[in-house]
C-alpha cells in the first residue's frame, strides 16, 4: 500500500498515541500495581493522557487543520448518540449517591474521560478517517479508522487485562468506531462525537466505583445497539466494496 503524506502522519499520530499510552499501562500495572478495570487507574493515566492527546492534537492542526470543524449538519445517528448519552449520564448522577465517597477520584475521572474524548476522537475520526478517506474514499476510511480504533485497546495488556477481554473490547470498539467513524462523516464536526465518546467513558468508569442499575441497563442497550448498528454498516461497506472492486493500494 502506498501511502500519501496525510496518511503517513496518521500512521504516525497512531504510533505515538499507542506509545505513549502502552506506557502509561504498564507503569499502572508493574509500578503502582492498580489493574486494568479499577476505577483508581486514572490517577495515574492522568500523567500520560495530556501527551497523548496533545501529539493528536499537534499533528492534526499541522497537517489536517481545517478539516473536522464544518458547519455541523444534524442526523439521526448523532441524535441517537446524543440521547443515549445524556440518559445514561442522568441515570449515573441522577440516582447515584455520593455521599462519602472519594470526590477528588470522581473528578479525576471526569478529567480522564474528557481528555480521553477529545484524544481519541481526534486521532481516530479527525486523523485517520480523513487521511484514509481522501484516497481512497468514505468506506475505507470508515474501516482503517474503525479497526485501528479497535487495536489501541491492545494496550489493556499491558495494564493486567485478559487476553479474553481485550479481544472482546477490541472488536466491540471496532464496531462502534464504525459507528462513530458514520457519525462524523455525517455530521462533519468532530465535537459532538467527543462529546458523546467523554460522556461514554465517564459514566462506564464512575459506574464501576458508584454502581447504577438504571445507568448499568441504559449502558448495556446502548453498546447492543452500537453492535448491531455497527455490523450492518460493516455488512453494507463490504458489499460496497466488492461490488465497485475498491482498491486498498
Amino acid at each position: 500500500m502506498n501511502l500519501t503524506k496525510r496518511e503517513k502522519m496518521a500512521v504516525l499520530a497512531t504510533f505515538i498515541y499507542m506509545l505513549i499510552m502502552s506506557t502509561g499501562m504498564y507503569v499502572l500495572k508493574h509500578v503502582y500495581h492498580i489493574d486494568y478495570g479499577q476505577p483508581q487507574m486514572v490517577t495515574v493515566l492522568n500523567y500520560f493522557l495530556p501527551f497523548a492527546v496533545g501529539s493528536s492534537l499537534i499533528i492534526y492542526f499541522l497537517f489536517f487543520r481545517g478539516t473536522a470543524f464544518k458547519k455541523p449538519q444534524f442526523n439521526w445517528w448523532l441524535a441517537e448518540l446524543f440521547v443515549a448519552s445524556v440518559l445514561l449520564a442522568a441515570f449515573q448522577f441522577g440516582f447515584g449517591d455520593y455521599s462519602g465517597k472519594d470526590m477528588a477520584l470522581i473528578w479525576a475521572i471526569i478529567g480522564s474521560t474528557f481528555m480521553v474524548g477529545i484524544g481519541e476522537e481526534m486521532l481516530f475520526r479527525g486523523i485517520i478517517f480523513t487521511a484514509f478517506r481522501e484516497k481512497r474514499g468514505i468506506y475505507i476510511g470508515v474501516l482503517m479508522s474503525a479497526f485501528i480504533f479497535g487495536f489501541l485497546h491492545c494496550t489493556n495488556l499491558f495494564a493486567g487485562a485478559t487476553l479474553g477481554h481485550t479481544l472482546l473490547q477490541m472488536v466491540s470498539a471496532s464496531l462502534s468506531g464504525i459507528v462513530f467513524a458514520w457519525v462524523f462523516y455525517k455530521t462533519q464536526n468532530i465535537i459532538p462525537a467527543m462529546i458523546c465518546h467523554w460522556f461514554w467513558d465517564m459514566c462506564l468508569l464512575i459506574g464501576l466505583y458508584v454502581p447504577i442499575s438504571q445507568a448499568q441497563y441504559m449502558g448495556l442497550a446502548q453498546n447492543l445497539f452500537e453492535t448491531v448498528a455497527g455490523i450492518v454498516l460493516l455488512i453494507i461497506i463490504v458489499r460496497h466494496i466488492r461490488t465497485k472492486h475498491v482498491n486498498f493500494s
